[in-house]
């Protein structure tokens, strides 16, 4: 999920006080989007090396893909299903 210099990109829809679309990270993920992450695994896919994001943007974009998918199924939370899924972690 990192890449040679520990630079990764989320790549998925913004989700209000955890992440936002486009946001990098060095040295690991800050700790809500860790617990999301944790609570919901497929956001994993959404979590990208900076080296492969031209790839994982392609894939993203592409209808069926798990990439895809995983951003389908993140946009389609709530912010009440993002609060259950926190305190469930």
């Amino acid at each position: 999920m990192t890449d040679t210099n520990g630079m990764t990109m989320y790549i998925g829809p913004t989700v209000r006080g955890v992440a936002r679309h486009g946001a990098t990270f060095s040295g690991g993920l800050p700790s809500g989007l860790e617990k999301l992450a944790a609570a919901m695994p497929i956001m994993r896919n959404l979590i990208v090396p900076l080296s492969t994001l031209e790839s994982a943007m392609k894939e993203a974009n592409t209808e069926g893909a798990a990439r895809a998918v995983a951003y389908d199924r993140v946009l389609a939370l709530s912010q009440e299903d993002v609060k259950k899924l926190m305190e469930g972690v």
